[in-house]
């Protein structure tokens, strides 16, 4: 048992033969020395967002463009509402055309930004939040499903017992059918 730890209880006893005490071994539970832990993840404990620095503004080119597409209906065609940033130093564009305010494309874009600046430093190796964020998906996954699968072995079970149900009406049924017609031919 390479892997496993194994919990035992020694139970002492006494055969009538010998009357000496005789150890007993009982297997209590089996269970690997190494689990994979999973640590449930809350959104609202998740690391922070890569913030947006000042220090980018030097480093950043923004070029205000046509939307083209997107929400905004023809005002979209007449104003500058897209929002184009350059990172200078790496060469990071992004691009932002989520609402109708050029305002809040610039907040988001600089956020989006960020977020790439943040992954550049790193190595490109996914941030810490990202992992987390991934994490968080895959529990919300395996939660679902598993209550999906305890829904159905539920409803498995509520069959089965209405099948029972059903048969034993009918056993106690034709029961006393048959006892009525033998007291009847009596």
């Amino acid at each position: 048992m390479k892997n496993t730890m194994v919990r035992l209880l020694r139970n002492i006893t006494t055969t009538p033969s010998q009357r000496l005490p005789l150890p007993t071994v009982t297997l209590l539970s089996v269970r690997p020395l190494h689990e994979t832990a999973r640590i449930a993840i809350k959104k609202n404990k998740l690391p922070p967002r890569p913030r947006w620095a000042p220090a980018f503004e030097q480093e950043v080119e923004e070029t205000f463009l046509h939307g083209g597409r997107g929400p905004g209906g023809q005002k979209i065609n007449k104003c500058n509402s897209k929002v184009q940033l350059k990172h200078l130093p790496s060469g990071i564009v992004v691009e932002c055309q989520e609402t109708r305010s050029r305002e809040n494309n610039r907040k988001l874009a600089r956020q989006k930004l960020a977020a790439k600046i943040a992954i550049w430093n790193n190595g490109d190796k996914a941030l810490e939040r990202d992992l987390a964020l991934q994490q968080w998906v895959a529990q919300g996954k395996r939660s679902k499903h598993k209550k999906s699968r305890q829904k159905h072995e539920q409803a498995k079970l509520d069959s089965l017992e209405d099948k029972r149900n059903r048969l034993l009406e009918e056993e106690t049924l034709i029961r006393s059918i048959l006892s009525s017609n033998c007291d009847e031919t009596k």
